[in-house]
């Protein structure tokens, strides 16, 4: 199986109602569509029956990473979880940070989508090609930040745990996932989550690089748009808007 570099080539597809689980590979979507959002997008388009509400278990739930997740700078931790919304009841997104992403490729997958659900509360494990769902009936009705570091514990600190909280188990339409590093994402995706039993996710990866196709202009790259980031500009345009509230910078 070829693909191209910044991928891992393969999507894990995991059936929650039977428990199966496969691989298919990136290339069917890397090369026509623009990243993980635009992956997410056309599995999400040839998946979801128009008409289902969100909560059901033909919805997808599409963890999803881009070409440069995993890569040193260029937004590399960042990554998007997509689905049907129950707030807006269509396609939406939320997109984390953190690690979480990056070790889902180094694992060897550029995604993960998670269909059907379990007859009870369970949690997903991803450790290279081992993947198994168990039980997480011990879990129920802990928060998301206690149940990551309970995982944590029980797994060893080198897995990532993305979890939902007592909100998604709850399927509170506005419930947020939340990730290592704190970093949280809604659209209601949590409840989502929560309607298909599925409390966490938990991945290490195997490798700890990803390919790119030029590695100098890469770091040529990184290096300027670090620059760029530490200039008077970025700090006047970008950075102090975004920590000062609308009032304040209506006065100034």
């Amino acid at each position: 199986m070829t693909h191209s570099k910044g991928y891992a080539g393969s999507i894990l597809r995991v059936n929650l109602s039977d428990g199966s689980n496969n691989k298919v590979p990136t290339e069917d979507y890397e090369d026509l569509f623009l990243g993980g959002r635009g992956i997410a997008a056309k599995i999400y388009w040839d998946e979801v029956p128009p008409r289902i509400d969100a909560f059901d278990p033909e919805n997808r739930l599409i963890f999803i990473t881009g070409p440069v997740a995993g890569v040193p700078g260029f937004a590399g931790s960042r990554w998007q979880v997509c689905g049907k919304s129950p707030i807006q009841n269509r396609f939406s997104y939320c997109n984390l940070g953190g690690s979480w992403g990056a070790q889902l490729k180094f694992a060897g997958y550029d995604g993960l989508v998670v269909y059907g659900k379990a007859d009870r509360l369970v949690y997903l494990l991803v450790d290279g090609d081992r993947v198994e769902i168990r039980e997480a009936t011990h879990l129920t009705g802990m928060g998301a930040i206690s149940c990551r570091e309970r995982l944590k514990e029980e797994l060893g600190r080198a897995f990532r745990v993305v979890t939902v909280g007592t909100a998604g188990e709850s399927r509170v339409v506005f419930a947020s996932l939340v990730a290592d590093n704190d970093s949280t994402g809604s659209s209601g995706l949590g409840a989502v989550m929560g309607s298909k039993n599925l409390k966490a996710i938990a991945v290490k990866g195997t490798r700890r690089k990803v390919d790119v196709d030029d590695v100098e202009k890469a770091r040529k790259l990184r290096e300027r748009l670090r620059l760029e980031l530490k200039s008077r500009f970025a700090f006047d345009q970008i950075i102090l808007p975004s920590l000062l509230s609308p009032d304040r910078m209506k006065k100034d």
